[in-house]
């Protein structure tokens, strides 16, 4: 056989193994639309879920008072106030776009909005509850970023005469109205959609799982047991090779994982707590030449729109998503507050928000961004 025919030849299968990587790729985004719901699992195997915690951040429970909290209202006590809205850091999508829904709000109901950027610095944060102060609003829409640190921050500002209602992490203790999220059924169904799609995709091969934690909150610890409890329910001979500490944050989360992956090469299956979590996982596939559809499965939670991108493609592993919303987030915290503002509210008022799993198809996709993350 001459040369021409031999590059031809190689040239032929170089062509076919593209298509059948295309094909295969696509299958499985088919596969992970085919393999979505948006119910709980219930595990196939009560033992393999034995160990798994139930929910720990929620330790005033997950019922939410009544009241049409996720409606935007025809008026609102904050009209005419001023209002201090604190983020945990506006380097990370979701807050972002809780800053653009408020400043939305803030010329819809004619109130005065300035925004404190906490950085996802504990530092920062303590000499942000300074500058609110120094601001002296008439109410605050408080982002703390650390449990037990928020009771005396929170504490601070009310000792001020400050109407404070704090959102996202909810204080180790009751101290102020309150809005924050069912953090374990959230990543359960995600768990549940993940586990579906691997055993379809992937059969009887063992999962292991890595996972890109941030365990110093304790609304993360839930996330990441919902995870497992879902999961674990559907694939129950699943284990856990290693959670490493990603800092909840893209940089740390890629080193994070890069250390996990080398560590332990045999991990098919990362949940990354937050998106930052899981981009930083997928870069590191990257970087290590495994990323791919066909590697194993991420999944996350938040829903913001980098993740987006990942969840459309056909090449990438990210199969399994639900939103963590800003804008049920931010509508709720805002009723919350001009409920207390209004004295409507009290330490013991709590909203609690769902974040529900997002669809893996074009529409689904569509449909969370054109709520959650609006182009302006």
């Amino acid at each position: 056989m001459n040369r021409n025919v031999l590059r031809l030849a190689g040239a032929s299968a170089i062509a076919l193994g593209a298509m059948i990587s295309t094909a295969l790729a696509e299958d499985a985004t088919a596969l992970a639309v085919q393999t979505f719901s948006d119910e709980v699992c219930e595990p196939a195997d009560p033992a393999a879920v034995a160990d798994i915690p139930s929910g720990v951040s929620g330790f005033t429970g997950y019922d939410s008072a009544p009241g049409a909290w996720l409606s935007e209202p025809e008026a609102s006590a904050l009209t005419g106030k001023r209002v201090a809205l604190t983020v945990m850091g506006l380097g990370q999508p979701y807050f972002l776009a809780i800053s653009g829904h408020w400043k939305r709000l803030a010329e819809k109901y004619d109130f005065e909005l300035r925004v404190f950027d906490g950085r996802f610095d504990a530092g920062t944060v303590q000499r942000l509850v300074d500058d609110v102060i120094s601001y002296a609003p008439d109410a605050v829409a408080f982002a703390p970023l650390d449990s037990a640190a928020a009771v005396p921050q929170v504490q601070r500002m009310k000792n001020e005469g400050l109407t404070v209602v704090t959102y996202n992490v909810q204080p180790a203790e009751v101290v102020a109205p309150r809005v924050f999220a069912n953090d374990y059924d959230g990543p359960r169904i995600v768990g549940c959609n993940a586990g579906r799609y691997y055993k379809a995709k992937f059969g009887d091969e063992p999962a292991i799982i890595g996972v890109v934690d941030f365990p110093q909150l304790p609304q993360v610890q839930d996330r990441r047991n919902g995870f497992l409890y879902g999961f674990l329910s559907i694939v129950p001979d699943a284990t856990v090779a290693q959670m490493v500490d990603g800092g909840a944050v893209i940089d740390k989360a890629n080193a994070a994982a890069s250390d996990m992956l080398q560590a332990n090469p045999e991990i098919n299956v990362i949940f990354g707590i937050n998106n930052d979590s899981s981009l930083g996982a997928l870069a590191a596939l990257r970087a290590a030449g495994s990323y791919s559809s066909d590697w194993g499965v991420v999944a996350s939670v938040d829903g913001s729109e980098p993740i987006m991108s990942e969840l459309s493609s056909d090449e990438s592993p990210q199969k399994a998503e639900s939103g963590y919303p800003p804008y049920d987030f931010t509508i709720a915290t805002f009723n919350l507050l001009g409920a207390a503002v209004a004295g409507e509210a009290d330490e013991n008022t709590q909203v609690v928000v769902g974040y529900p799993p997002i669809a893996p198809s074009e529409d689904g996709i569509k449909s969370w961004l054109d709520r959650q993350y609006p182009r302006d």
